[in-house]
């Protein structure tokens, strides 16, 4: 491993047909340019003109267009195979595109390191952009098995300070920097996961039971518009279904046998009321055949 003081970082943004947002947040990393920093685009086979637009507009950002979507555990793996090849990266900045950091924010991120060459992964604060003082993300996941919820510690609470302590996490994928050699390690993000999540959660789910540390630092603050493109962000039959499966596999690797039973006794009966409830008897019903074809499909703990 290169020492921590020749570190390279690779910020690596996955975009598909979003070039307003992407360009948001590469205008604010703009003040974060270095010889240690290289932006990568990676264009997940886009059709709205996102490559060429980036490529006029930001011409210290590599572009790479894939010819089709790999899913977001797949492109973000090309992508930090590609920066490794091209610029002999040491660490992965992987930064959500819907994303604008704040000015220090990659140092900050990486600072940790310096301090712990072992240290795996850290992450930042999030607020979001259309509620400033209002916390997305302070401090990592939290995980309720039984209920499939996964939720950001803070979340939602008026940021008054509370969330400002450096602090072992359980880091989200949205705007977090990994060691380059663990992340190779590690085998980077599990592609059964594709097209969409949980694949950072399993990530940082498997670093830690390799016995790596990650720490949220919240000196590295970004606001977060929280945007989806998968399916238009609707909860429809096709969503439903890689939902469950994607929830499945990770539950069956990484919840503990109790959780697992009381999700299945408790909080999949639950699940499927509230689907009903909330998406109407057409959608809902749609929906659970999803998540029913989903559930059969779902992977080994393997």
């Amino acid at each position: 491993m290169r020492e921590v003081d020749e570190a390279r970082v690779a910020v690596l943004i996955l975009t598909l047909d979003q070039w307003e947002s992407t360009t948001r947040t590469l205008e604010s990393l703009a003040q974060e340019r270095g010889p240690e920093v290289d932006v990568v685009v990676w264009d997940n086979g886009s059709t709205d003109g996102t490559a060429a637009v980036v490529r006029e507009r930001f011409p210290w950002v590599v572009v790479h267009r894939s010819q089709r979507n790999l899913g977001v555990a797949g492109g973000r793996n090309a992508a930090a195979r590609f920066a490794r090849q091209q610029f002999g990266s040491t660490h992965f900045l992987f930064l959500d595109n819907d994303m604008v950091v704040t000015p220090g924010f990659v140092e900050g991120l990486l600072a940790p390191f310096r301090e712990d060459p072992g240290l795996g992964q850290t992450q930042a604060k999030l607020r979001f952009i259309a509620e400033p003082d209002v916390l997305n993300d302070g401090g990592g996941f939290r995980v309720t098995w039984w209920l499939a919820r996964t939720e950001p510690l803070g979340f939602r609470e008026p940021d008054r300070g509370q969330r400002d302590q450096v602090k072992p996490c359980l880091p989200c994928g949205g705007a977090t920097m990994v060691r380059a050699d663990l992340f190779f390690e590690l085998g980077g993000f599990d592609e059964v996961f594709n097209p969409f999540g949980p694949e950072d959660l399993d990530f940082s789910l498997r670093m830690k039971q390799a016995g790596h540390r990650a720490l949220y630092i919240p000196q590295a603050m970004a606001y977060h518009a929280v945007t989806s493109t998968f399916e238009g962000g609707r909860y429809t039959e096709n969503y439903a279904r890689h939902k469950a499966r994607n929830w499945l596999t990770l539950m069956r690797r990484h919840a503990p046998l109790h959780q697992r039973v009381a999700f299945y006794l408790l909080g999949a009966p639950y699940l499927m009321m509230r689907m009903l409830f909330r998406q109407g008897p057409r959608q809902g019903i749609s929906a659970l055949r999803g998540w029913f074809a989903g559930s059969l499909k779902s992977g080994s703990p393997n």
